[in-house]
């Protein structure tokens, strides 16, 4: 992995203009089928296009807060007035790094970022996130998992960010290794790693679009099916019935 100081941010000319708010919510994410494939869950690429949907309502519902989409911007239209860029890098942290440091060479001095797959991500974990960036440099949202959820920086990323092993059980610990000053959100979020962390997400609170979404895909094949499927460690996704667009904006 590339340390903070050993790639250059993109040159402010080769990035889209951008001016007025001095906040962004960076929205790192992939497209619902790379996001599906990935994580071992073909039949729930809905699910994961029904999460970018919410996510991207949640944090556009700030006001004086730029919206940033790094990566894939998917089918369905983003919300008006953010702005897409592109992910550049080989491995997850050479991506985040850049998408940082993008960011921050279109002048925006606070960054938030989180992903597309925790369904209990709210206005509030948001609001509380920048509120937390007016007294330390660095704010940390805990994953159950022991990952984060979100990250939150007031300056360069690099120092953060550089040398962490991601998608291990210790990224939250790296992390205040590196910056022990850190802020920590109150509360943990679970987020949709596979198909082990499908049942955890359905938590009191969530959206009950989301949820039954999540019951659909937790709901058992039918017995009906031939018998050398019997062994599927998955059920097959077939809810027709719940093919249909969340809210405009849930919160």
């Amino acid at each position: 992995m590339v340390s903070g100081g050993g790639r250059p941010a993109a040159a402010k000319s080769d990035l889209p203009e951008w001016g007025g708010a001095q906040r962004c919510i960076l929205v790192f994410t992939r497209s619902p089928r790379g996001e599906a494939r990935a994580k071992g869950l073909p039949e729930a690429e809905v699910l994961f296009e029904r999460l970018r949907e919410r996510t991207f309502a949640v944090a556009a519902s700030l006001p004086g807060v730029a919206l940033i989409v790094a990566g894939d911007p998917g089918p369905a239209p983003l919300p008006p007035g953010s702005l897409l860029l592109p992910q550049r890098g080989r491995s997850f942290g050479e991506r985040l790094e850049s998408a940082f440091a993008d960011a921050r060479a279109l002048g925006f001095q606070e960054i938030v970022a989180v992903g597309t797959d925790s369904p209990g991500l709210g206005p509030d974990d948001l609001i509380a996130a920048f509120a937390a960036l007016r007294e330390q440099g660095v704010v940390l949202g805990p994953a159950a998992d022991g990952g984060v959820y979100l990250i939150g920086v007031r300056g360069d990323a690099g120092p953060l960010l550089a040398g962490v092993r991601w998608g291990v059980g210790t990224v939250l610990a790296q992390l205040l290794a590196r910056v022990p000053e850190a802020a920590v959100l109150a509360g943990t979020l679970a987020d949709l790693d596979g198909w082990d962390s499908l049942e955890s997400l359905l938590a009191p609170g969530l959206d009950p679009e989301l949820a039954r979404w999540i019951a659909a895909l937790l709901r058992p094949r039918p017995t009906t099916a031939p018998a050398r499927d019997a062994g599927r460690p998955r059920p097959a996704f077939t809810a027709p019935s719940l093919l249909r667009g969340p809210p405009a904006l849930l919160s």
